[in-house]
């Protein structure tokens, strides 16, 4: 598959998740403002960037010595440095990670850089995981929830040595919102999203 086509199937994904995220953002705009979940949110924050950082910067050291032609565009981490804005830089790194895993959502063979950096990835996950489940269970108490689908699913996930526990790290904002709608992260499909409309535009102009 071409970096052409891998691109556009992979801005479909992510506009799935997007539309997700629109739809729950929008079902819960009448809520009230949670003092104790922005905190919450903030913590799951940073654990989460912490796969995108180690898994991003893993796949840029590996890649120079790839000689694959369907690998990810050194381009892409080029324009991650010269990124300014917390939302923006994360946005970025979720797209540069979905395209490393893209070949996995789409349920393909990986491609050469996928196989290596895939064994730290997973690891990386399993931590976030792990590491994710005591904030939101204090959350859940202090704010008098009960989500046991949530953190059982967590819990999983935290020992999953199966490849799908890429997909649930990739869509945890979304499930996270769903079962928690104040519990709401950063966008990070901003980025994608804009791709998208460039995409549109272009295609409405040509007609």
């Amino acid at each position: 598959m071409s970096r052409s086509e891998r691109s556009l199937l992979l801005l479909i994904s992510i506009a799935c998740c997007a539309l997700g995220l629109i739809c729950l953002a929008t079902a819960d705009s009448s809520r009230g403002y949670n003092p104790l979940a922005r905190p919450v949110a903030e913590a799951v924050e940073r654990l989460y960037n912490q796969v995108l950082h180690s898994t991003i910067e893993d796949a840029r050291q590996r890649l120079p010595h790839l000689n694959d032609s369907e690998a990810i565009d050194k381009q892409y981490f080029d324009d991650l440095d010269s990124t300014l804005g917390n939302e923006d830089y994360y946005s970025t790194a979720y797209y540069i990670f979905a395209w490393i895993n893209s070949q996995l959502m789409a349920q393909q063979r990986p491609d050469k850089l996928l196989l290596e950096v895939l064994p730290g990835e997973k690891a990386a996950i399993r931590n976030f995981f792990h590491k994710v489940r005591p904030p939101l269970e204090k959350y859940l108490q202090r704010s008098h929830q009960s989500r046991p689908e949530l953190i059982a699913n967590v819990t999983r996930w935290a020992g999953q040595q199966q490849d799908s526990v890429v997909m649930s790290y990739i869509e945890f904002p979304r499930s996270l919102q769903a079962q928690i709608p104040e519990l709401q992260l950063m966008d990070y499909t901003k980025l994608a999203k804009a791709l998208i409309e460039g995409v549109a535009t272009g295609i409405w102009g040509s007609l």
